[in-house]
């Protein structure tokens, strides 16, 4: 309890004082929020090379990710699926968002069908809500616009639930089982800043994490605090026609933590349009 209201106090701390996240792009800061009370919806399609999460790689292989959502107001509701083209990665997560022009509070649930990604081999389902055998993760992120033009950006994100444990080692007979004990509440944080130019976007970001429960110990993202997420993205929007334009990125990831890089190429086939 005591790491929860220290988590609820951060997240709202960070939210007042600006008057106020595999990632996907359901929810941009940097979307158009036009006045609307009838529902809508919006869906897309992207190609990647590798999906890299936060510094981390779900999917070394070639993936696809499928994204839907239905809009209502302020409101978003969505699914994100995630498969790599080897078939050895397979995710899908659920998503509600909460949106503003200058900034949007979400939740994410993330559900990993990838064997040898936990301590746990097989999943046992993605409504197993089980501490010990979850492979579920429920994410709570706030992303800030902190200047009029989009240029920064602040993102936070706490694992609130799942796979984000101290884990014990047993011995059980021949056998060394483990047995999750204390949440860690990793906490993530990233500064962005954007440049825009015609059809160009180029975005540099950093990233760091610990953990809320041991600040000074082991977390979802690594071994101990630390930058586990700096790269640069360069996108363009290729036009086709007046109507249609194909948003291709290069992007390279460093993760200091884990002393890896990664080079990615993705290319959304079929783009977010009022999302």
């Amino acid at each position: 309890m005591k790491q929860l209201f220290i988590l609820i106090v951060l997240v709202l701390g960070i939210t007042f004082i600006t008057k106020a996240q595999h990632e996907n792009s359901l929810v941009n800061d940097n979307d158009i929020i036009e006045e609307n009370n009838q529902l809508d919806w919006d869906m897309s399609l992207t190609m990647k090379s590798q999906n890299i999460f936060r510094g981390l790689l779900p999917s070394e292989s070639p993936a696809m990710a499928t994204q839907v959502g239905v809009i209502y107001k302020d409101w978003v509701f969505g699914m994100y699926g995630g498969v790599g083209l080897n078939g050895v990665y397979q995710e899908t997560d659920f998503i509600i968002a909460y949106r503003k022009p200058r900034y949007n509070i979400r939740l994410d649930y993330y559900y990993n069908f990838t064997q040898g990604i936990t301590d746990i081999p097989d999943p046992s389902g993605i409504f197993d809500f089980n501490k010990q055998t979850t492979r579920g993760l429920l994410d709570l992120m706030v992303n800030i616009q902190l200047d009029e033009k989009g240029h920064w950006n602040l993102k936070t994100s706490t694992l609130l639930f799942g796979r984000d444990n101290e884990l014990e080692y047993l011995q059980q007979g021949n056998e060394t089982i483990t047995r999750r004990g204390a949440q860690r509440y990793s906490q993530y944080l990233a500064l962005e800043y954007n440049w825009y130019w015609g059809e160009n976007k180029i975005k540099a970001h950093a990233g760091g994490a610990f953990s809320l429960n041991d600040p000074s110990g082991q977390h979802f993202y690594g071994k101990h605090a630390g930058f586990n997420d700096i790269g640069i993205a360069f996108t363009r929007n290729i036009k086709l026609n007046n109507e249609v334009k194909l948003p291709i990125k290069v992007a390279t990831v460093f993760n200091p933590l884990a002393g890896r890089s990664y080079v990615n190429f993705s290319i959304d086939l079929i783009p977010l349009c009022t999302l």
